[in-house]
């Protein structure tokens, strides 16, 4: 069961690590973003749509970034532009994202709902095929399966640490929401780094929608991203906005969603309402748990 699930909890984890470590890159400046929702599903969008114009998932993957880091940017000028309620501005994206990938999916594509199939990313034993043809005999199903985006995401997962830890641009990000005052005394641009830390969050964000897209899915589904943009965002509080720690929170909540759909094959007498839900609720009582012993950046939606 174990060499089972774990394949399935990386897979499940990979979009909710993508949108995390962007929200951990906007919050770490002191911008609050609850919009990695709307982020996610614009990203979704904007990679089902590359991929039918280009007939390539790769150029897909770029139209997703470029779709998250629009709805970055729209962000990013609200906030620190028009001085608007952070929060206020990221309930107004997820909703603006929510309704205009439903009004494109049908002017578009011309139905509701779902798009049309387009091509998908390359999955780890295609890509161990085509380079190394003695390989297939030795991959199981269950890795072989997984898409090639899932090690790339550990990879800069593990990169982010290093990068938040011992680079000056880490130290400068993390100086932007803590002291931002004593940044610019030492003299960080605090509002061009601010205003390009949100504007990369999007595309963080957008990139995990993209693999819900391109890499889970082969189309687009209306309400796509089924809240996991919320959960990325509790990963990140769990996470004590800390690269270890969210990639850890990340993985742990991969994991419920693995554990769910398991059980939900598994067992298909008990409600499947449950095992949808039980990821969330994993999460609310691991976030209740942590009441009083989370640490925000000190200037984590101050202007």
């Amino acid at each position: 069961m174990g060499w089972q699930l774990l394949p399935l909890a990386l897979a499940k984890a990979t979009p909710l690590l993508l949108a995390s470590l962007g929200g951990l890159l906007a919050e770490v400046t002191g911008v609050i973003n609850f919009a990695l929702e709307g982020m996610m599903l614009a990203g979704a969008f904007g990679a089902i749509w590359a991929t039918f114009v280009f007939h390539s998932p790769w150029v897909g993957l770029l139209g997703g970034m470029a779709a998250g880091a629009l709805i970055g940017l729209l962000h990013a000028l609200a906030c620190l532009r028009l001085h608007a309620d952070q929060i206020v501005s990221s309930i107004a994206l997820n909703l603006l994202a929510a309704g205009t990938t439903g009004m494109l999916l049908n002017q578009v594509f011309g139905v509701y709902g779902t798009s049309p199939a387009v091509a998908r990313l390359p999955d780890l034993g295609q890509l161990l095929a085509a380079s190394v043809p003695m390989s297939q005999p030795w991959v199981s199903p269950a890795w072989g399966r997984l898409s090639v985006l899932v090690p790339l995401t550990l990879l800069l997962g593990l990169a982010a640490v290093g990068w938040f830890r011992w680079t000056t641009w880490g130290l400068r990000l993390r100086a932007c929401g803590e002291n931002p005052a004593a940044a610019a005394a030492a003299g960080v641009a605090v509002g061009p780094l601010r205003f390009l830390a949100v504007c990369m969050s999007g595309t963080l964000a957008g990139l995990g929608g993209a693999y819900l897209a391109i890499g889970e899915l082969s189309q687009f589904v209306e309400q796509l991203t089924q809240g996991r943009g919320y959960l990325a965002i509790a990963a990140l509080i769990l996470g004590r906005w800390r690269p270890v720690g969210v990639i850890l929170a990340a993985f742990f909540f991969g994991l419920g969603e693995a554990v769910s759909e398991f059980l939900a094959v598994r067992i298909p007498a008990f409600p499947s309402q449950f095992f949808l839900a039980l990821p969330y609720l994993l999460c609310l009582l691991l976030l209740t748990s942590y009441i009083g012993k989370r640490l925000p950046p000190s200037a984590l939606g101050k202007r």
